[in-house]
């Protein structure tokens, strides 16, 4: 019974089994991702610079280093070609001023006094240092003579482009790395270099660059390539210094650069909070200081109100008495609603609606509703252009603003005039218009234009200290500002600038 449990167990299945590998190795494989990827995220920008640059640098030393070489190697080849061309040259010119060699010879090369004439002028090149073969083709492309005799008479070149190229004039170098397959070509199994020199033979009346046969030496590459092996050695070695230099010229000014960067960085996150810690406790100043104010404008009427009360309840027996409290009373109620009234005034500025309004119409509207307000006195003029000027503003704002400027350039002077005007003003490079407001009272002091905008600073005992600091507010939220200054004749002048 025990058995047939187990048998009948899901663990037990085969395809239990395999699933349970299965789960095992899929596990696995996340975990060896999650690696990759974690090692992947480690490394930092400086490890990427350096494996990128070392990358590049080893992309351009290869693909220079095969370039300069493969030049090395022709430049080699065809100084080397030169030489052995220059030497057929003066033995060739020798042995036909001694009449051993003629361009009948080259034609008729079966004759036997052909033959002594080849075998005395080219059998010495057999013996120089590294020759393996010596064969003379004449401009049929035939082999009229060469020291393995079975080869004369016959057309046979592995090359026959490179030995046109030579009848045509052009000394030329082929490596031959299996030339010992041929059977007739019993040469030994070593890496050979084929040259084929052109040579002139003056005697036949033609001018002196004429080819008449084309001399092909077999030599052995050996020490060449160990000339050559050595020169890619050395380019090599070169090319891998200055590589290896300027990899750690680049690493230092990649590390220099980044570290100063990351030091500047880490320089402005430091100042970014040091600013945002200052202004944060600039805010809770003003904060504090808003409080403090609110609390002074009220506190007053309230100590009064305390105080009436108080009295008023003294003077129960005498009803005249209580209703003279009870009025001043009042009085204090008032001027603490009017305050507050006031300060919610300041909540409908956060309230920005921007539309196409006409900045004329605007200035002229405003100044009429203050003079029907106080009576024409005291006379405001306005100077602006004939055109109409539209700018994207809220008028709303722009009109309480420009009012309390007005309204305060009254206060300064009530006998004389106010001018208000609008004009065009480029700012950094922005374009804009002015809406001026100048009075003929007795100018900014510098004490007061320094603290001029402060909000609840103010020079007269009826006034908030809002006004001003309002138009500031409305300044900034249409991307503009506010400015105060004397103007040289007297009087104060206040200017808000619009960007258009």
């Amino acid at each position: 019974m025990a058995a047939d449990k187990f048998a009948a167990s899901p663990l037990a299945s085969p395809q239990s089994g395999w699933l349970r590998v299965a789960a095992l190795a899929s596990a696995k494989i996340r975990t060896g991702l999650q690696n990759v990827r974690s090692i992947r995220l480690q490394i930092s920008g400086p490890q990427k610079f350096m494996i990128v640059s070392l990358l590049i640098i080893a992309g351009v030393m290869t693909v220079t280093s095969f370039s300069q070489s493969t030049f090395y190697r022709q430049a080699i080849i065809k100084q080397e070609s030169a030489v052995i061309s220059e030497m057929v040259k003066a033995f060739l010119f020798e042995q036909e001023t001694e009449d051993m060699l003629s361009p009948w010879d080259l034609q008729n090369y079966s004759e036997s006094i052909a033959k002594t004439h080849f075998e005395h002028s080219f059998g010495p090149f057999i013996n120089l240092h590294g020759v393996a073969r010596v064969k003379v083709f004449n401009l049929d492309k035939m082999i009229v003579w060469s020291d393995e005799p079975r080869l004369i008479g016959i057309s046979m070149s592995r090359n026959r482009e490179d030995l046109t190229r030579a009848i045509a004039g052009e000394v030329r170098a082929v490596f031959n790395a299996q030339l010992g397959a041929d059977p007739i070509e019993t040469l030994p199994q070593t890496p050979l270099v084929e040259f084929y020199v052109p040579f002139s033979l003056s005697a036949s009346g033609a001018p002196s660059n004429t080819v008449n046969g084309v001399l092909s030496i077999y030599r052995s590459s050996e020490e060449l390539n160990q000339t050559i092996q050595r020169g890619l050695y050395l380019l090599w070695a070169s090319t891998g210094l200055g590589g290896l230099i300027l990899y750690v010229a680049l690493s230092r000014l990649f590390h220099s650069v980044y570290f100063s960067h990351r030091k500047m960085e880490s320089q402005f996150a430091n100042l970014s909070a040091n600013r945002e810690r200052l202004m944060h406790i600039e805010k809770l100043s003003a904060m504090g200081q808003m409080v403090s104010e609110v609390a002074h404008q009220l506190n007053n009427p309230l100590v009064g109100v305390v105080n009436l009360a108080e009295l008023a309840e003294r003077e129960l027996d005498n009803p005249q008495r209580v209703r003279e409290l009870l009025r001043e009373v009042r009085k204090a109620g008032i001027q603490c609603r009017d305050f507050v009234q006031r300060m919610l005034r300041i909540t409908t500025v956060s309230d920005f609606q921007p539309q196409l309004t006409d900045m004329n119409r605007l200035a002229h509207e405003t100044i009429i509703f203050f003079q029907q307000s106080l009576g024409g006195r005291p006379p405001v003029i306005f100077e602006g252009p004939d055109q109409p000027v539209f700018l994207k503003v809220d008028p709303l704002l722009i009109r309480n603003a420009l009012f309390n400027l007005i309204h305060n350039a009254a206060q300064a002077d009530p006998t004389g005039s106010v001018v208000v005007s609008l004009a065009l003003d480029e700012q950094e490079n922005v374009t804009g218009y002015r809406l001026t407001v100048s009075d003929s009272g007795p100018g900014l002091m510098p004490d007061v234009a320094a603290k001029i905008f402060t909000p609840f600073f103010t020079t007269r005992p009826e006034g908030t200290g809002l006004g001003l600091s309002i138009a500031q507010y409305i300044a900034a939220r249409h991307g503009g500002n506010i400015s105060a200054e004397n103007n040289s004749g007297g009087g104060a002048r206040f200017t808000i600038w619009l960007p258009g």
